[in-house]
């Protein structure tokens, strides 16, 4: 079964990811950026001011009304996008589980990415990066990222600040990041984001959750095997400790959330019990060119 339907296919092709000119590289490509340089499509005519290149000089409108002007263009820049899916052995719960709809967000970034002449990597993580897909530049590409996205399967525990060093060593260059995971892990990742924005990329994060993650079904005296590292613990579940539980991970996505605020980025919610066609507007929504 197809990641993305005919009509996600189409939705898409609609859409335009928006890049700040700070993550993107200065290779024509499919983003635009006001540049006072010869670019591919004419933006304004301003005042000529003393400095400026006099070849910019507009001459016919200096017949037209005797003042010097010259013309700005919008230079197209296309842009490195990086799609971090992580699967560790929590994204295995929710229904559907919550590792299919990650493979269904990582594909339509890597759509949108591939849709305008971006250079798209997928990168699974867990407790550090696996292998990458090649870069992936053109819609012809599409069915290879499919095929590399259903392929991933769920082990390990998770550590974004083992897998963010990775990464920032394998991939030095400066892009937009999109980190798809369920944030089920306790240490906080503000650190990791901000070594990120530091490097220049532009962040999103998609929390990928069900309600299980906020509700366990759990009473009584049970022996819990963690689902990432495989330890077992025998624990008396009452109502203040899962009361506790649901506190400090809702504090953990906030301080999430918090930290991509503070660097210019944005953390969107993906509840694996919505309809995939709500969900994908919802998530794409704040990474969006918008006229």
């Amino acid at each position: 079964m197809a990641l993305l339907d005919h009509a996600a296919q189409r939705l898409l092709e609609r859409l335009r990811l928006k890049v700040r000119p700070r993550a993107a590289s200065g290779d024509q490509g499919g983003h635009r950026s006001e540049v006072r340089a010869s670019g591919l499509e004419f933006a304004e005519r301003r005042e000529y001011v003393v400095g400026d290149d006099a070849r910019k000089i507009d001459w016919q409108a200096f017949a037209r009304n005797r003042t010097l002007s010259v013309r700005t263009f919008e230079e197209e820049h296309d842009a490195r996008v990086y799609v971090l899916v992580d699967v560790s052995a929590s994204m295995t719960r929710g229904a559907p589980p919550k590792l299919e709809v990650a493979r269904q967000v990582a594909a339509s970034f890597g759509f949108l990415g591939m849709n305008q002449v971006d250079r798209v990597r997928v990168i699974p993580f867990s407790d550090t990066v696996g292998r990458a897909t090649p870069v992936l530049r053109r819609r012809d590409d599409y069915p290879g990222l499919e095929a590399f996205l259903s392929a991933l399967s769920p082990q390990g525990a998770t550590s974004f600040e083992a897998s963010t060093r990775a990464f920032l060593q394998r991939f030095p260059g400066r892009g937009v990041v999109v980190v798809v995971s369920d944030l089920m892990e306790a240490s906080d990742w503000s650190p990791s984001l901000r070594q990120l924005a530091q490097r220049g990329h532009q962040l999103s994060v998609v929390r990928v959750r069900c309600d299980e993650d906020h509700s366990p079904d759990f009473h009584g005296e049970l022996e819990l095997c963690d689902a990432e590292t495989g330890d077992l613990l025998t624990v008396a579940v009452t109502k203040d400790l899962l009361d506790a539980y649901r506190a400090e991970l809702e504090a953990h996505v906030e301080r999430t959330r918090d930290a991509c605020r503070r660097l210019g980025g944005r953390l969107v919610e993906a509840p694996v019990e919505q309809p995939f066609d709500q969900l994908l507007r919802q998530v794409l929504a704040p990474s969006l060119e918008h006229p």
